[in-house]
């Protein structure tokens, strides 16, 4: 693909708030949304976590217009929705056909499906499952497998070095994990690979972090056992899903996006996607890390998306 020149500074032209609502998912409960634009055309955005906002992607407000809108809701079990005590809602056929329920209910027809993180592997999914009601893919720091992820982790947690490596072990071995040594190495592992700085400087991308990133993080919801008690111990129906073998029947286009130091790696995780899917382009940020839509490059990865969603869907 042809990376675009010329990234459209925050907030230029991108698409105003026009509509935000709540709608009835199973057993009554109810879900929020909000719409970006009036387009007939819809970008349907799944958000990660899972148990997180939506809110993080707001500048996805900025790849839309004209005839195509945004979408966004914010899972059941996280943010603005419903959070129900109940173990058994936390499974992936029913976070699959959620997705169906927001397409139906807002009557938006065939949609461009854009996931990140989890929402990938969820954008993922819904496609296998319903095929025909999705035109284009913008899989954004995603995996097909969880269980590439739980080797990824692990490889970053063992780069802290030996000492700090078994101090976590140790601490999730006493489930302390409000240990401040503990919440230190956390806060490590987060400022290099999930929200970095640019140019990197560590106490410069732990304030960042802080700053940009941890308020995103900071009232997670109980849908985040889909994965798992913490980030470290995948025990969830996600950690152990794995659709690498099915990627092949993706038949629509499909934009991957990661970044280089990113926690879920290019090379086994994103690079499979780009494997597995016939029509794909592969795009790595090689300033970024995980949240690459809040980093220094957000810019140039809206106007990839955007100069995607133009070249390929028109």
């Amino acid at each position: 693909m042809t990376i675009p020149t010329h990234a459209r500074a925050e907030g230029e032209r991108s698409a105003q708030l026009s509509s935000e609502g709540r709608i009835e998912v199973e057993r009554g409960y109810q879900i929020a949304y909000r719409i970006y634009g009036t387009g007939a055309r819809t970008l349907l955005g799944l958000h990660g976590g899972p148990g997180m906002s939506s809110r993080y992607l707001t500048r996805l407000s900025e790849v839309v217009g004209g005839d195509r809108k945004l979408v966004l809701y914010d899972q059941l079990g996280g943010g603005d929705s419903d959070r129900p005590d109940d173990a058994s809602l936390w499974q992936i056929p029913r976070f699959v056909e959620e997705v169906e329920t927001v397409r139906t209910a807002l009557d938006l027809g065939v949609v461009t499906l854009f996931g990140q993180s989890w929402g990938g592997m969820l954008a993922l999914a819904y496609t296998l499952e319903h095929p025909g009601n999705v035109n284009a893919l913008v899989l954004s720091n995603t995996y097909a497998s969880g269980k590439h992820y739980l080797l990824d982790v692990s490889e970053h947690r063992m780069a802290l070095g030996a000492d700090t490596h078994a101090l976590m072990l140790r601490r999730e071995f006493e489930d302390n994990l409000d240990a401040a040594d503990y919440k230190d190495a956390v806060l490590e592992l987060n400022s290099r690979h999930f929200r970095r700085s640019s140019p990197y400087d560590p106490a410069t991308s732990r304030r960042e972090f802080e700053e940009i990133a941890a308020p995103y993080l900071a009232d997670i919801g109980p849908a985040y056992a889909l994965w798992g008690p913490h980030e470290f111990r995948g025990t969830g129906p996600q950690a152990y899903f794995d659709i690498s073998d099915r990627l092949h029947e993706i038949h629509v286009p499909a934009l991957v996006l990661c970044g280089w130091y990113d926690e879920l790696s290019a090379k086994r995780c994103s690079r499979p996607l780009a494997d597995g899917i016939a029509d794909n382009e592969f795009v790595v940020f090689g300033n970024s890390s995980h949240l690459t839509i809040l980093e220094k490059e957000a810019d140039v990865y809206l106007a990839v998306i955007r100069d995607f969603l133009e070249r390929r869907l028109g």
